[in-house]
């Protein structure tokens, strides 16, 4: 299947942010975090959400780790030609690393698995945290939460917490299979701008061509 860069779109509340790039910061129980993409692909309609609800937060100490636990309800209202299955999603950073991430089941409705600096397809590398149904984060194995369908899952985090909190930062990935007329594998990020895309052959041969002509006019002045 061919893979496809495209962006989505983000939205968060009752957290801070900083200039630049966005930044979630999580230090309090009660705080909500939301994210999701949305976009118009082959004859699909890709709506799919994703919200953290901070249980508890929780310091480290001398001798111990600090713990973060959040509820996690994901929700896919893709609708449109093909299956549209959402398998992973992730952020791209957390501050500070983390040392595990573990997921409790809640409902049964299906198996997500939390995994450290995972490789998402679509040209974004290595991620901090990817939350995948499905083989790996990169999807397979028909995995996925299809269109019309929501979970929620318990999702803890550990490392070296202080009060500063842990800081999610842009952008949150999501990986579709089966998408579209011609079911299709995608990656998207949000929210828009939160990547830049890496640049394919065509456009770095305009760039050395346009280097090279500049280069021309200098001798020639």
């Amino acid at each position: 299947m061919k893979n496809r860069r495209k962006l989505g779109l983000v939205a968060a509340s009752a957290l801070l942010f900083s200039g630049g790039a966005n930044a979630a910061v999580i230090n309090a129980a009660g705080q909500s975090f939301d994210f999701g993409w949305s976009d118009t692909i082959d004859g699909a309609t890709i709506d799919a959400t994703v919200n953290f609800l901070v249980e508890s937060f929780a310091v480290g100490t001398a001798t111990t780790q600090g713990t973060a636990v959040f509820l996690v309800t994901v929700a896919n209202n893709s609708s449109g030609a093909g299956a549209n299955r959402l398998v992973s999603f992730g952020i791209d950073t957390v501050t500070p690393d983390l040392a595990r991430a573990r997921i409790n089941d809640l409902d049964g409705e299906l198996d997500w698995t939390a995994t450290l600096n995972s490789n998402m397809p679509g040209g974004f590398g290595r991620i901090d945290l990817c939350i995948w149904e499905g083989e790996n984060c990169a999807g397979g194995s028909n995995g996925g939460l299809d269109e019309g369908n929501s979970d929620t899952f318990r999702l803890t985090l550990r490392g070296a917490f202080t009060s500063a909190g842990i800081t999610f930062t842009e952008p949150y990935i999501g990986r579709f299979q089966s998408v579209g007329v011609a079911e299709e594998s995608y990656t998207l990020a949000s929210p828009p701008g939160g990547s830049v895309p890496e640049p394919g052959p065509l456009a770095l041969l305009g760039v050395g061509l346009a280097a090279l002509a500049m280069r021309r006019r200098r001798q020639a002045s």
